[in-house]
């Protein structure tokens, strides 16, 4: 029963906090040109210099990191590279600045404007961190079976030991126990690997197929895929660059809360 009222407390007090914590506020990033193309649901610009082209479309801000889908074609004659982890945004930044009035010792809040550089994630290097983890949690399953398997063993070696001796009820209950406690460990070792491979996967998955990979793009071929770049707060103004080659292509975006 007092394991009971404990619950109960715990839940009361999980769903006042929960109730108390609101959605963080999600962005959105408006080109500012006018000049744009609707596709699928995304608001397209595009730029051409040097026989290449390139489109940008906003497609979302979750957790601080906005996306962008970036397609870009070449018609020289001649091969560019692109290059993601050099995409990045000169952001224009606003916040209230607290200020205190010497004479009075009261605060107020002074307009406060600032400028950025903000670099995209490099897919290249998101995949070398996951192969390490997926090595790492390998690594950690293998420990954590062999442990298991070690403990098994003691196990039946101490039963084989004592089968014809007789138990006190305190004996057979503590290997009961034991026995539960290395099953559950047995147990957990498989969830948490699993859970943790499929999550690597998946993350694997996005950066390998889904993220614009850097690409030595011949004449007439087109590349697409998504980049994402961290939200600095206060960003108002997103100057997003796109360096392909030699070039550099440059869109503004406009950025507010939904």
């Amino acid at each position: 029963m007092k394991h009971l009222f404990a619950l109960a407390g715990v839940i009361a007090i999980l769903a006042m906090l929960g109730g108390c914590v609101g959605p963080e506020a999600l962005y959105r990033a408006t080109p500012v040109a006018k000049d744009t193309v609707w596709y699928s649901g995304s608001e397209f610009v595009t730029r051409t210099k040097d026989s290449v082209t390139v489109s940008v479309a906003f497609e979302n801000e979750l957790n601080g990191v906005m996306t962008y889908y970036v397609v870009i074609g070449n018609t020289r004659t001649a091969p560019v590279l692109v290059s993601p982890e050099q995409i990045h945004y000169d952001g224009e930044c606003y916040r209230l600045r607290e200020v205190e009035d010497p004479n009075t010792g009261y605060f107020s809040y002074e307009p406060e404007s600032w400028k950025d550089t903000v670099y995209a994630i490099d897919p290249e290097k998101q995949l070398q961190g996951l192969d390490v983890q997926m090595a790492q949690t390998n690594a950690t399953y293998a420990t954590n079976s062999g442990l298991n398997a070690a403990a098994g063993l003691l196990q039946i070696v101490g039963d084989v030991a004592t089968i014809e001796q007789h138990k006190t009820r305190e004996q057979l209950h503590q290997e009961r126990r034991s026995s539960r406690e290395l099953e559950e460990s047995q147990v957990n070792n498989n969830l948490n690997y699993s859970l943790q491979s499929a999550s690597l996967a998946e993350q694997r998955a996005y950066w390998q197929n889904a993220a614009l990979r850097k690409t030595t793009l011949f004449s007439g071929n087109t590349v697409g895929g998504r980049v994402r770049i961290p939200l600095r707060k206060g960003t108002t103004k997103m100057y997003l660059v796109i360096p392909v080659g030699t070039s550099r292509f440059s869109f503004v975006f406009d950025v507010r809360p939904l």
